[in-house]
C-alpha cells in the first residue's frame, strides 16, 4: 500500500468528522466509567471483580448477534441513535443510586448487566458506522483518525476517571458519562439523514442472523482474522478495567496513577495510529500486525517485571504501541473483506468472538490474580508469553501474510 496523497484526505466526507466528534466524546464517557466499574469492583478482590465483568459480558454475547442483525435491518444510525439514548437514562440514574446506596456489589452487578444489554446493540452498530461514513479505500485511514482522535479522549478520559473516582467514586464518573452520551444524541440526531438507509431485507431476524455468521465464517480471510482478533481480546481486553487496576492496588498506587497507567497504553496506541492517519497503513497488514502482538507482548513483560512508576509507564506506551499496530491493520483487514450491507452483523460476530473470550478470561485472570503463587504480576507474565506465540502464528498463515486492504 502507498501512502496516501493529500487529496485522500479531503475525500473522507465532513459527515463522517460531525461524527467522531461525537464518537469520541462518548469515548471519553465510556471509558471514565468502565475505569470506576473496575476500581469499585477491584476492591472487592479479583474474583468479585472478575465476576462482574463477567456479569457485563454475558448479556452483551447473548445478544449481540441480534443487534447486528438489527442494525443492519434498522439503519445502524437509527439503533445507536436508541442505544446511546438508553446508556443516558441509566448513567444518569445511577447518579442519585450511588448517592442513596453506595457502591455495593448487588448495584454493581445490576449495572454489569444493563450496560451488557445495552452494549449488545450499541456496538455492532458504532463500529460499523466508519465503514458508512467513508469509501472502503479510506477505511484505514478514518479509523485511524478515531484512534488518534480517540487517544487525547482516552488519556484524558482515565486520568480524568482517576481524579472522578477519587473525588466522589461512580457517582461523578456516572454524572460524567451521562453529559458525555447527552452530546453523542445531538450528533446522531444531526447525522440523521446523511447516511443511506438500509436496503429493505426479505428474510426474518434469524435468516438474517445465520447469512452474517456463515459470511463471517465462510470466507478465508474473514474467518482468519476473527480468530486473531478472538485471541487478541483474551489476551488484551482485560487489560484495562481488570489487571492494570490489580496491578496499581499490588503495588500501593491510588486511583488517579491507575488512570495514569491507562492512558500510557492508550499513548502508545495513539502513536501509531497518528502515522497511519499521516502516511497510511503499512504495506502486508497481516504481517504488521502479527508483529503489534509481539510489541505488546514485551511491554507486558515490562510491566510484570518493572515496579518503578516511569518504568512501568514506559512499558505501557510500549504495549499500547503494538495493540495499535494490531488493530491498525487488522481491522481495515476485516470491514472491507465483506460488503456494506453486511457490517452491522460482522461487527456482532466480532464483538461477539471478543466477549466469548472475555466471558472465559475475565474470571480466569481475577481468580489466578489472587493466588499467592501467581499473583498479578504472574498472570502479565503469562499474558505476554502467550501473546508472542499468538504473533508468532500469525506469521505462519499464507492468508494472513498476503493479505492486502
Amino acid at each position: 500500500m502507498t501512502p496516501p496523497a493529500d487529496s485522500d484526505t479531503q475525500r473522507i466526507p465532513v459527515r463522517y468528522w460531525i461524527w467522531l466528534f461525537g464518537a469520541a466524546v462518548s469515548l471519553l464517557g465510556d471509558l471514565t466509567i468502565t475505569f470506576a466499574i473496575g476500581w469499585s469492583a477491584s476492591k472487592h478482590g479479583g474474583s468479585v471483580a472478575g465476576l462482574i465483568l463477567l456479569l457485563a459480558a454475558a448479556p452483551r454475547a447473548a445478544l449481540l448477534l441480534i443487534g447486528g442483525a438489527i442494525g443492519d435491518r434498522f439503519g445502524a444510525p437509527r439503533v445507536l441513535l436508541a442505544s446511546c439514548t438508553a446508556m443516558f437514562v441509566v448513567t444518569a440514574a445511577l447518579v442519585p443510586a450511588t448517592l442513596a446506596a453506595g457502591e455495593p456489589v448487588w448495584l454493581l452487578v445490576c449495572l454489569a448487566l444493563v450496560v451488557g444489554v445495552i452494549d449488545a446493540f450499541f456496538l455492532p452498530s458504532s463500529r460499523s458506522m466508519p465503514r458508512l461514513l467513508v469509501p472502503p479505500q479510506q477505511v484505514p485511514r478514518a479509523l485511524a483518525s478515531f484512534q488518534v482522535v480517540g487517544v487525547v479522549f482516552a488519556v484524558t478520559g482515565t486520568a480524568v476517571g482517576g481524579v472522578l473516582v477519587t473525588w466522589a467514586g461512580l457517582t461523578a464518573a456516572a454524572g460524567f458519562d451521562a453529559i458525555t452520551f447527552g452530546i453523542m444524541i445531538i450528533v446522531l440526531i444531526l447525522l440523521r439523514k446523511t447516511v443511506a438507509p438500509p436496503g429493505q431485507m426479505v428474510t426474518g431476524i434469524l435468516r438474517s442472523i445465520g447469512d452474517g455468521v456463515q459470511m463471517a465464517f465462510g470466507r478465508p480471510l474473514t474467518r482468519a482474522l476473527l480468530i486473531t482478533m478472538t485471541v487478541a481480546a483474551g489476551l488484551l481486553m482485560p487489560l484495562d478495567a481488570l489487571l492494570f487496576p490489580l496491578l496499581a492496588r499490588s503495588h500501593g498506587w491510588n486511583a488517579a496513577t491507575a488512570g495514569l497507567l491507562v492512558a500510557s497504553r492508550s499513548l502508545g496506541v495513539g502513536i501509531i495510529a497518528l502515522r497511519i492517519l499521516l502516511r497510511g497503513a503499512f504495506p502486508r497488514p497481516g504481517i504488521f500486525a502479527a508483529v503489534g502482538l509481539i510489541v505488546a507482548a514485551a511491554g507486558l513483560f515490562g510491566l510484570s517485571v518493572f515496579e518503578p512508576l516511569p518504568l512501568a509507564f514506559a512499558a505501557g506506551v510500549l504495549s499500547g504501541i503494538g495493540v495499535g499496530t494490531f488493530t491498525g491493520h487488522v481491522l481495515p483487514l476485516l470491514m472491507n473483506s465483506v460488503e456494506r450491507e453486511y457490517q452491522s452483523r460482522l461487527q456482532s460476530v466480532v464483538v461477539l468472538c471478543q466477549n466469548l473470550a472475555l466471558v472465559v478470561m475475565n474470571p480466569v485472570l481475577g481468580a489466578l490474580a489472587d493466588l499467592d503463587a501467581v499473583g498479578i504480576t504472574g498472570v502479565c507474565l503469562g499474558i505476554s508469553v502467550v501473546a508472542a506465540l499468538a504473533g508468532a502464528v500469525v506469521l505462519t498463515r499464507p492468508v494472513l501474510r498476503n493479505a492486502t486492504v
